[in-house]
């Protein structure tokens, strides 16, 4: 009875660590009005830096970007980057201007960058995703996503390490390709 009982607290025991050691995605908000062919041209809006509180973490927007244009890139036969944030209007000049196709436009809602390994509290994210037809403005897709980092870790884990994820998922929506929305 004693020996049952000890597998059943060691195999309760592993399933807790091992849910602690991933990192959990969840959508908040998807609507696809239209999509998108391969080999399109990309607009890449530069969003606002993430801010916690008072801590405004720097370049945010920026790791943003790239991790967009990283993922668009497979499937896009050229992508610009805006190099300062932008009102929209803006963007959709720039982009007409250099005769492309699409304006991507992530913005950060949420940038924690916690101490995991020794608080406990992981490091969290949300960005929104949107994407126009530059040359009527319309929009094509909206998507807000969040992650949350695993709980187990070792340090060296940042909001950023997250960002994959999401953006290949809003980069998959886009392109009408099959995607596991929920992770």
């Amino acid at each position: 009875m004693k020996l049952k009982q000890a597998k059943l607290l060691l195999i309760a025991g592993l399933t807790l660590t091992l849910g602690a050691c991933s990192s959990k995605y969840r959508v908040d908000n998807h609507e696809v009005m239209t999509t998108v062919p391969p080999g399109s041209s990309y607009y890449v809006m530069l969003p606002k830096d993430g801010i916690y509180g008072a801590t405004n973490y720097n370049n945010s927007g920026q790791m943003l970007v790239q991790v967009v244009r990283n993922k668009l890139s497979p499937f896009s036969s050229k992508i610009i980057s805006a190099s300062t944030v932008e009102a929209r209007e803006t963007a959709f000049a720039n982009a007409a201007k250099d005769d492309l196709d699409y304006l991507i436009e992530p913005e950060i809602l949420h940038w924690e960058d916690r101490a995991t390994e020794w608080s406990g509290r992981p490091d969290r994210i949300t960005i929104k995703y949107q994407a126009f037809d530059v040359r009527t403005q319309a929009m094509l897709l909206t998507t807000t996503r969040s992650a949350s980092s695993k709980w187990a870790s070792l340090g060296g884990d940042h909001p950023q390490d997250l960002l994959p994820v999401p953006t290949e998922e809003f980069v998959a929506a886009l392109l009408g390709k099959a995607t596991n929305i929920e992770k």
